[in-house]
């Protein structure tokens, strides 16, 4: 008898085991694959979106602020990828997104610290609105980052600057990528790094993917940057002269180039040598030597 029960157990086991398998089937689907990428869409948390609406501000996919980041409450200011602009300043966008996840994190942080203050006057505890309709302007470029398999870094970082970039007008491409890829993806050796310009040679977007972590703030600073600041990089590149581009990029005379203020003097100096009749003779000199070959 114990050997018949034993065998009951058995089969209702195995009757069990069937059913939570075929529930659990319609959930799943196996896939044979060597790398699995999943992605999902970025969207806006419930429990947000329900503060924003049970507060009776704007909603338009993302919250709407005006030019000083104020929603239609005057007390509650907002900045970030949750915002937007208002419609109503498309025109005067000049082909710039209302949206602001297209902007750097950090300065619009800086930029609603600094129309808050500009607004708000704790002496009095008045406001003071801006009397002009223009958006401001965004410069610092956007990155983004992860770990590829193979613990692989990645960091992709592009201009946001108009000045830069101009939307709706056709980009020419009269200068080539430089790319320098000694990358193993299987032992994770190595780097890839790759920088594009733009038409009058501003670099537009930096892509490094290497097993070393680099300071993101390194890469950051490239982009805007003229390709002349890189010595000459693209074309000792391409003769064979610099084999490894992020190694020339770490020697000692580039160091000036990752300090955060380096694109701020160099704007100075420019400036500053407009002024100066001497120099100006030396650049006019110049302009004609190189014009005539």
């Amino acid at each position: 008898m114990s050997d018949v029960s034993g065998d009951g157990d058995s089969a209702n086991e195995e009757d069990q085991n069937a059913v939570k398998k075929k529930k659990r089937k319609r959930n799943e689907m196996e896939v044979e694959c060597g790398v699995l990428i999943t992605c999902g869409h970025k969207d806006v948390d419930q429990d947000v979106f329900k503060s924003i609406h049970d507060n009776g501000l704007v909603y338009n996919g993302r919250l709407i602020v005006d030019k000083n980041f104020k929603t239609t409450d005057p007390s509650i200011f907002a900045a970030g990828s949750l915002c937007e602009f208002s419609n109503r300043y498309m025109a005067l966008a000049q082909g710039r997104s209302l949206r602001m996840d297209r902007y750097n994190g950090r300065e619009m942080g800086s930029r609603l610290a600094r129309s808050i203050f500009d607004i708000y006057d704790p002496k009095t505890g008045f406001y003071n609105e801006h009397e002009n309709e223009e958006l401001p302007l965004f410069f610092l470029p956007q990155g983004q980052g992860g770990v590829l398999p193979n613990d692989i870094i990645y960091y992709y970082i592009k201009t946001t600057n108009p000045m830069i970039h101009k939307a709706g007008e056709q980009e020419v491409k009269n200068r080539k990528e430089l790319v320098c890829d000694n990358l193993d993806a299987l032992t994770g050796t190595g780097h890839f790094i790759k920088f594009t310009f733009n038409s009058i040679g501003l670099i537009d977007s930096v892509t490094y993917m290497g097993h070393e972590e680099v300071i993101l703030q390194s890469l950051w600073s490239f982009v805007g940057l003229h390709e002349s600041y890189l010595n000459e990089l693209t074309e000792r590149h391409e003769a064979g002269i610099i084999p490894n581009v992020v190694e020339f990029l770490s020697e000692n005379w580039a160091i000036a180039l990752y300090h955060e203020w380096f694109g701020d003097f160099c704007l100075r100096m420019r400036q500053g040598i407009q002024g100066l009749e001497d120099v100006q003779l030396l650049v006019g000199k110049a302009f004609e030597m190189t014009r005539h070959g």
